[in-house]
């Protein structure tokens, strides 16, 4: 089961939708992500969508998968490349 927090709800609904990022788009996104990176620092996932430009971080709690919150940025690549040179993202 795929469950949002309320600050990934807020995200979507108040800032994402209008670009074209719902629910449905980050359940895609989890379901088949073009990248799949591990955050070191936070002890999370990132679920890369390259063709939306967005990076969903979540959490594995019992079969659950938690987004925790949903990254756009016209500027994705430079961002993970960034976060994987310093060895964050892996």
């Amino acid at each position: 089961m795929i469950i949002f927090t309320v600050h990934a709800k807020d995200k979507i609904s108040e800032e994402l939708e209008k670009l074209g990022v719902t629910k449905r788009v980050v359940i895609e996104i989890l379901r088949k992500p073009d990248e799949l990176l591990y955050d070191t620092s936070a002890d999370r996932f990132i679920a890369l969508g390259w063709n939306h430009n967005v990076a969903v971080i979540y959490e594995k709690a019992d079969n659950n998968l938690v987004v925790i919150t949903v990254i756009y940025s016209s500027e994705l690549k430079h961002i993970v490349d960034k976060r994987k040179k310093v060895g964050r993202w892996i």
